[in-house]
């Protein structure tokens, strides 16, 4: 969908962005980032127009955008920035129709495409699409913001550090919220981010960029496992890989089949620990495998908070494991029935 070729910003005789190549695939995640200065923000900005390029290529499709009059190009994109940038005195509703209204389209198609947007968004379209944005959490005004930049169902979707001036907790659930409407949606986006947390979380592929030059394009687990130079491993951060890791590997990846309790002999099939589950084969108790255990078979209530899904991050499934001092995790499915389970033996006997 996207294509730099050599992709070079000169500013007052200095290259800022140095012969950048890289291709993003239609549907993909990318995410761009490196230390403060390193050119990720100007080489979005050239993608769009909103600064020109000195040399190099930049494809759309199949077309090049020096080619395409500025707002065609412009309106084939939709742009989310930081301070998002709603018009104070227009409502909710109007601020996210602006590029249909552009586009002229009709009045009901407009109305219809703003409360799909909003309900896309988990944002009542009876509640807000008369609010104007002084009424608006941060949250909801970003989360308008975005929907703004879909409004005309864009080819692509380019972010400039969307989610950092929230807080931390809405910061988490906006980058849920991306990753929600990115798997219904499809769409392209390329994301700019300071933050390798949120990289990891968000990308399919990262760009590592450092003094305008292009390091490692990669994917995530490639980036951690296998990364180009000590200054990406650096980047990415020693102290915690492990986790970093985990949080790019999924419960299903570690499932097994979960022991279970034999209810009329008070017996284990032999493990050390054991589900007991009800007719319903959802999962209530756990036997043994407390990490404060004493040897004993301690019984221990099942908590729906440190159940697991298949498709958890194993970072918050190990989080769970620890917190509530045990050695094994209930996979429960949509139903709430036990289909496997994961544990901390699992994780720490498998191999980087």
């Amino acid at each position: 969908m996207i294509e730099l070729e050599g992709l070079t910003k000169t500013y007052a005789g200095k290259d800022v962005v140095q012969d950048v190549s890289l291709r993003v695939e239609s549907g993909e995640f990318g995410v761009l980032i490196g230390p403060s200065g390193c050119g990720k923000s100007t080489t979005l900005r050239m993608i769009n127009r909103l600064i020109p390029l000195t040399r190099g290529r930049i494809i759309l499709g199949d077309e090049d955008v020096t080619q395409l009059p500025p707002e065609q190009l412009r309106r084939r994109i939709g742009y989310a920035i930081q301070s998002i940038g709603l018009f104070p005195h227009w409502t909710v509703a109007e601020n996210i129709a602006v590029v249909p209204g552009l586009l002229k389209w009709a009045k009901s198609r407009s109305d219809a495409r703003v409360d799909e947007l909003l309900n896309l968004f988990h944002l009542d379209a009876g509640e807000f699409r008369d609010k104007y944005p002084h009424q608006l959490s941060g949250g909801q005004a970003q989360r308008v913001g975005v929907a703004r930049a879909l409004a005309a169902d864009p080819e692509v979707l380019l972010m400039d550090e969307p989610f950092g001036a929230v807080d931390p907790i809405t910061r988490e659930v906006l980058q849920n919220e991306m990753l929600r409407v990115h798997a219904q949606t499809r769409k392209t986006i390329v994301f700019v981010t300071h933050d390798m947390d949120e990289a990891l979380k968000l990308a399919s592929r990262i760009a590592i960029l450092n003094a305008g030059r292009l390091v490692q394009y990669d994917r995530p687990i490639e980036l951690l496992t296998q990364p180009a130079d000590d200054f990406v491993n650096d980047f990415i951060g020693k102290a915690d890989l492990g986790l970093k890791l985990l949080s790019r590997r999924w419960v299903h990846q570690y499932q097994r089949q979960a022991p279970l309790f034999d209810d009329t002999t008070a017996q284990s099939t032999g493990n050390q620990h054991a589900w007991e589950v009800d007719a319903q084969r959802h999962p209530i108790r756990l036997h043994g495998g407390r990490l404060d255990g004493d040897g004993t078979r301690q019984r221990t209530e099942v908590n729906a908070e440190w159940v697991a899904t298949a498709e958890m991050p194993m970072k918050e499934a190990l989080s769970r494991m620890v917190w509530f001092r045990v050695m094994a995790l209930p996979v429960i499915d949509a139903e709430g029935r036990l289909i496997g389970e994961v544990t901390m033996h699992g994780v720490m006997g498998r191999q980087p």
